[in-house]
């Protein structure tokens, strides 16, 4: 069973951007279902690195789109794609290989930022884009 599942009220009414965001929770998931065995003691890292690889070029792709719709908020939206960066490139230096809480903890920080951060501030610059438009 998948820890997040995509539900439409998620959308930032933008494909592309919709689907990086079901890669994302997809990758989540996979961290997820295959990291919190006892036996698979070698999962984490990988998974940490895909994560971080896609966020980055899922980060990218976004904070082009919001220059293009002059989302006036641009500046604190990317320094919230920074500062979780970072904080996974130093949860990435932590060893994984064992401990299931340090997992857990991983699973749960990511979990909950990338549903607020979808949820709630990706929202934000949908509404603008979409108040934008009707201007």
């Amino acid at each position: 069973m998948p820890l997040i599942t995509w539900k439409d009220e998620y959308s930032v009414n933008n494909v592309e951007l919709d689907n990086h965001h079901k890669q994302l929770m997809a990758t989540l998931n996979a961290l997820y279902t295959e990291c919190l065995k006892v036996d698979n003691v070698d999962c984490v890292r990988p998974k940490l690195e895909a994560f971080l690889a896609y966020a980055e070029y899922h980060f990218t792709a976004e904070e082009e789109y919001m220059r293009r719709i002059q989302y006036f908020e641009i500046d604190g939206h990317i320094e919230q794609h920074r500062g979780f960066s970072y904080k996974l490139a130093e949860m990435k230096r932590v060893q994984y290989r064992s401990d299931l809480e340090l997992t857990r903890e991983l699973i749960t920080f990511i979990g909950k930022w990338l549903l607020h951060h979808v949820f709630e501030e990706d929202r934000k610059y949908a509404l603008h884009a979409a108040t934008a438009i009707k201007n």
